[in-house]
Formats: C-alpha cells, sequence, structure tokens
C-alpha cells in the first residue's frame, strides 16, 4: 500500500477520533444534568424505540463524517495523504473503484483493534439507549460502520475487510459490556440519590456519541425546555420574617406568571 494513502487512513481515523473525544470532554458538563432514572440494571428496559431521536444521532454521524473531510482536505499532504492534483481530480467514478475493492488494511494494532471496536461499541450503545433491543443495536452498528468505511474513509481508499467485521462484531460485544457498566451507575445512582464523578465520566466514555449529541441538540435549542405557569408569592411582613399578621389579607400576596427555560 503506497505510504501516503497509509498515512491518510490513519489520519483520518485519528481526526475523526480527536473531534469527537473533544465533544465528550464537553459532554461531561451535560452528564452533570442527567436525571437519575430508577431503572433495574440487569432489565433489558425494552421501552418504546425512539426512531426520530436515532435518525438524528444518524445524522449527526454524517455531520462529523463531513467535518472530518473539512479538515483534511485543507491539510498538507503530509498529514491527509492528499496530493493537490488528487483533491482537484476527485470524482465518483474514483469513488466507485474504491469502494467495490475492499482491501486488507496495515493499520497498527491498536487503530484496527482498539478503536474500532470502542466505536463499534459506541453504536451499539446509542440505539440501545434509543430502546432498541440487542439485535437491532449490532444490526445499527454495522451500518454506521458500513457507512464510515463507504463513506469517510472511501474518499482516501478501499474499504478495510477487516474493520467492516470487527468494528460491529467485536464492537457490539465490547457494547453488551458497556450496557452493564451503565446498568451499575444506574443501581449506583438509586443508591446514592447522585452521580460521583467517576460515574459521570464512565457514563459518558461508553456513549461518547450520546453525550456528543446531547450538546448538539442544547446548542441548536432541540432539547429545550419551556415552562409558563402561574405563581402566588406573600409579600407580607410574614414572608419577611416580621410578627404574623392576625389575618391575611388579598393585598398581602403577590400575583404573576413564571417563565422558566432550560437549554
Amino acid at each position: 500500500m503506497p505510504e501516503g494513502s497509509t498515512l491518510g487512513r490513519v489520519a483520518m481515523k485519528l481526526t475523526v477520533f480527536t473531534a469527537l473525544v473533544t465533544g465528550v470532554m464537553s459532554g461531561t458538563a451535560w452528564a452533570d444534568e442527567i436525571e437519575v432514572v430508577p431503572r433495574d440494571p440487569e432489565d433489558e428496559f425494552e421501552i418504546y424505540r425512539d426512531g426520530a431521536g436515532l435518525w438524528r444521532d444518524t445524522k449527526y454521524f454524517f455531520g462529523y463524517q463531513f467535518g472530518a473531510i473539512a479538515i483534511l482536505y485543507v491539510m498538507p499532504e503530509s498529514v491527509s495523504g492528499w496530493s493537490d492534483e488528487q483533491k482537484k481530480d476527485y470524482s465518483f467514478s474514483v469513488w466507485w473503484d474504491k469502494t467495490t475493492h475492499p482491501e486488507n488494511d496495515s493499520d497498527v494494532f491498536y487503530i484496527n483493534y482498539i478503536l474500532h471496536p470502542y466505536w463499534g461499541a459506541a453504536y451499539f450503545v446509542r440505539a440501545r439507549e434509543r430502546g432498541y433491543n440487542n439485535w437491532e443495536s449490532f444490526g445499527y452498528s454495522t451500518l454506521l460502520s458500513s457507512l464510515f468505511e463507504f463513506g469517510l474513509e472511501a474518499m482516501a481508499e478501499e474499504p478495510s475487510k477487516q474493520d467492516l467485521w470487527v468494528t460491529p462484531v467485536i464492537g457490539s460485544m465490547v457494547g453488551l459490556y458497556f450496557m452493564h457498566v451503565r446498568g451499575n451507575i444506574r443501581a449506583r445512582d438509586i443508591e446514592r440519590g447522585y452521580r460521583s464523578t467517576g460515574d459521570k465520566w464512565l457514563w459518558v466514555l461508553t456513549d461518547p456519541l450520546g453525550s456528543l449529541n446531547g450538546q448538539f441538540d442544547k446548542w441548536f435549542g432541540w432539547d429545550t425546555e419551556v415552562e409558563l405557569r402561574p405563581y402566588r408569592a406573600q409579600s407580607s411582613a410574614e414572608a419577611l420574617g416580621g410578627p404574623r399578621p392576625q389575618a391575611s389579607k388579598e393585598s398581602d400576596y403577590t400575583y404573576g406568571l413564571q417563565l422558566q427555560v432550560r437549554w
């Protein structure tokens, strides 16, 4: 495999990884706001399938890929593996030729067998947290893995045969363990009534896409809650700690509307 192609593959994967980890770091603030929901850690929690939420997660995934392409496009050839001529001459036929000829890649061990299974697990957990069962989540992990191999990565070179099965298969196995970890975190939440700093980090790292996507939901206003309610407040001396009056008068109260926006 040409050196430039190898550099392109490594740079592309590390760019995506770095971008998502950066988002995960900011996602710890979002983890602070996670509501403690009583749930049996051994329960399969077949809650309703949030198809709209999972579709939004998928669109975010596409967005991250395009963002990574944009970053790599402006990088020098020594980093991206793309020459100026390749950038100018790129066409659908070039992409089609690459996607129809998968090959075994020569990436270093930690990229193929640590980073790829980790992100396969992240895809699996994202579907599980949207209410889908294990097999459906395995299918979602396979889908996103394929979208990466035949989408973003195919801009640089042929899809990797190893990655096409390592990411979803081993990743889903890791994802099952991640769900066990998250179940234990939920159990500790119920026992303590709060979430420790270590558990917040585990919560984010076992669902990095959920954490990052949650941040974008807030920035774009898709996770905004607006509440408008009337209120009645006592404005007499009693409310200020003064002596209790003989009888409260209507004039002792203040009425109004309270607007609360959470994002």
